[in-house]
């Protein structure tokens, strides 16, 4: 997927064409440490409140506690949310109907808040087929739906490596970033 274009100039019009010529303000959201998927989210909501300043909008940053972030995101009660996700078992459902389903509107999960009946058919066709090549398509239409509607701004992403001794067996890095040592030996 394309990335979004930085365009200062467009992006004052636009918040012209809105009523927002002088901008306005807003929170932006985000935990209190960072992880794997957001490893200085503090940093990170700094940098996006720096980039909003610059077409006059003006963001105050709150940090709040993880289990009272999620609670309250769930509520529907955030302007901007900064945070991370990935799924956690390898299919595309695992991110599509959690974060931008109709039903994750209800549930709490889908912090965009965005219901579109359009996308939600998309993502329901693409759950309940087999067939890899269709599935495909119509995740690849409901990314693009998602990408062209700037549901989410993604900035970053995780990247797993694993270093091992030519006398470690049974070791495989796991795509979930998960450890497992089960299988693993060590000859001597």
């Amino acid at each position: 997927m394309p990335g979004y274009p930085q365009d200062i100039a467009k992006a004052k019009t636009l918040l012209g064409r809105a009523g927002l010529k002088d901008g306005f303000k807003t929170t932006i959201w985000t935990r209190p440490t960072g992880s794997l998927l957001n490893p200085n989210p503090n940093l990170g909501a700094q940098l996006l409140q720096a980039d909003l300043a610059k077409i006059g909008i003006q963001a105050e940053i709150r940090v709040i506690e993880w289990g009272e972030l999620i609670r309250r995101a769930k509520a529907g009660e955030h302007d901007l949310l900064f945070m991370g996700w990935a799924g956690d078992n390898g299919d595309p459902d695992n991110f599509l109907t959690p974060q931008f389903s109709c039903a994750a509107v209800k549930s709490g999960t889908n912090f965009a808040r965005y219901c579109d009946p359009a996308l939600d058919k998309l993502i329901s066709a693409g759950k309940t087929t087999s067939e890899q090549g269709v599935r495909s398509k119509l995740y690849q239409q409901a990314q693009a739906q998602i990408q062209q509607q700037a549901l989410w701004l993604p900035l970053a992403h995780p990247t797993a490596f694993a270093l091992a001794r030519k006398n470690v067996e049974g070791y495989q890095v796991s795509p979930f970033g998960r450890q497992d040592f089960s299988k693993v030996s060590v000859k001597p």
